[in-house]
């Protein structure tokens, strides 16, 4: 018999995609051509990527048993979804617009069918422990929960039709361009658990946040957080002022003002905020020169001052912003459709 949360799963999975396919055919051949922010695809691109690999995936290595934590582990570790990505929307430039769709509405049915097909014997693959991040842990049952994916880029399309963007790569130093693997794929693991969220629990009480931050105040913190990465990275290029650096650091008073003042927000526009000003740290990342990076954080340059004076150089914050947004995402979790409806 098929596991409910398979059922659960593939049902939230064929909702977010018929929502998807509404957006895709209601564009027009022109706005299959506009860019999408803030990258550097179109929203052609990002239709080649949303087919996927049309293959069973994460359900299918359930079922065929191949699974272990080891394989997990080292995947989670050393993956850089990027180059996939890339790679796969490469390959499929030369599709046309009518190929893609079709594709696009069938893209499921391998992942689907094998879903559907898992039943007790899978139970104890499922709850192997998937590492996203620091404090953000994931299990293989969250894998058959793919909705997330047509959710966020339906989002993409919307926000597409509403905003004019040129797309464009941004170009970085070496050292910054290696820390970018988890500067990036934490972000993506960020979107993932916000396009998890169920819809009712958007204003629970996000335990382990903030006192009283609901899981909607973790979303409006990373949004807001972003203004204030921007400046602690001009500050090791010497481009931000000491009350604009004395400002960042009252921790709690920012906090406070910028998460109180997208209390009206909605998530998805939440996401937009976050997404811009995303794009605007990754452009002050592309400003920074060698001599900014510094050799040490004994440097006059190349080092960031953050809450409490300690100085750090730019290269380890990139990792504390990634990890910071990968604390964030793990408590997101428990407000997934998924944990929602087990705890029922």
């Amino acid at each position: 018999m098929t596991l409910p949360t398979a059922q659960h799963a593939t049902v939230d999975l064929q909702h977010a995609h018929r929502e998807l396919l509404r957006v895709v055919d209601a564009l027009s051949p022109e706005e299959w051509d506009r860019g999408v922010p803030y990258g550097d695809w179109t929203v052609k691109d990002l239709i080649a990527h949303l087919v996927g690999d049309l293959s069973p995936s994460g359900a299918g290595l359930i079922y065929a048993g191949v699974l272990n934590e080891q394989f997990i582990a080292d995947t989670s570790r050393f993956f850089d979804v990027r180059g996939r990505n890339q790679a796969v929307v490469e390959e499929r430039r030369r599709w046309t617009r009518e190929d893609l769709r079709q594709v696009l509405f069938e893209a499921h049915d391998p992942r689907i069918a094998m879903t559907l097909r898992l039943d007790e014997r899978h139970h104890e693959i499922l709850a192997y422990a998937v590492p996203m991040g620091p404090e953000y842990d994931l299990t293989v049952e969250d894998w058959l929960w793919f909705g997330y994916h047509d959710r966020q880029h339906t989002d993409d399309i919307r926000r597409t039709l509403a905003i004019d963007w040129t797309p464009r790569s941004l170009e970085f130093l070496p050292e910054i361009e290696e820390k970018l693997r988890w500067f990036v794929r934490s972000q993506e693991g960020f979107l993932r658990a916000v396009y998890s969220v169920a819809d009712d629990a958007w204003d629970d009480p996000a335990h382990g946040a903030a006192e009283g931050w609901s899981y909607k105040g973790v979303l409006a913190h990373i949004a807001s957080n972003e203004e204030r990465l921007q400046i602690r990275f001009r500050s090791a290029a010497g481009k931000a002022s000491q009350a604009e650096i004395d400002a960042v650091n009252d921790i709690d008073a920012w906090n406070q003002e910028k998460v109180s003042g997208l209390t009206d927000a909605t998530p998805s526009q939440l996401v937009d905020e976050f997404l811009k000003g995303r794009n605007g740290t990754l452009e002050v990342l592309a400003e920074l020169e060698r001599p900014d990076l510094g050799g040490s954080v004994t440097d006059l340059g190349g080092s960031v001052t953050v809450a409490g004076g300690e100085s750090v150089s730019v290269l380890d914050f990139i990792d504390r912003v990634s990890n910071h947004t990968s604390r964030h995402a793990g408590q997101l979790v428990p407000a997934s459709s998924r944990a929602r409806l087990g705890a029922k």
